[in-house]
């Protein structure tokens, strides 16, 4: 028996890495995966490894209502969402002075705002079976700050805040 056997599992970001990795484990474990991602081909390739206890959704962690589409659909499809995986996450190697202002909005949106929202609908639909598990991925970068990664440490930073606030929620 599998640790989180008859659990949902979404997973953001999931078509590669860490989300990969993630979603490939909590399938081993005996969970239904709601595989989400931008990247369609990458989704292919990792379906085809994760097999029948998976599905795929298209999902642009920066768009509410693509949140509240993919939400609402796994909760038609099987009835509840047990587990958020907050994996999707992007980099940008600069210093402050280099990055753009475009840049840093950019990065913001996926790593910090992608993860706000999916706290926010995980939440709407986890209350209604009484609770869940939401896990968000930060990095050591938003401990202790990286002179070259300025945008990606503020935002890994932001995730590990954010996430004491949604836990004392």
């Amino acid at each position: 028996m599998g640790r989180v056997d008859h659990k949902v599992a979404l997973v953001t970001g999931g078509a590669s890495g860490i989300g990969f990795a993630t979603a490939r484990l909590l399938a081993d474990e005996g969970a239904k995966i709601v595989l989400t991602d931008l990247d369609k081909s990458r989704a292919e390739a990792a379906m085809a490894v994760l097999g029948q206890r998976a599905r795929f959704h298209e999902l642009d962690v920066t768009r509410e209502a693509d949140w509240i589409a993919v939400t609402d659909a796994v909760v038609l499809e099987f009835g509840r969402l047990d587990i958020l995986v907050n994996c999707a996450g992007v980099s940008l190697l600069k210093d402050i002075e280099a990055t753009t202002l475009d840049e840093w909005r950019s990065l913001m949106a996926v790593n910090l705002d992608g993860t706000f929202l999916g706290c926010k609908h995980a939440i709407r639909v986890m209350k209604e079976r009484g609770g869940g598990s939401i896990v968000n991925m930060s990095s050591v970068a938003g401990l202790v700050g990286v002179a070259n990664l300025a945008g990606y440490s503020a935002s890994k930073g932001g995730v590990r805040l954010l996430t004491k606030s949604v836990a004392l929620h």
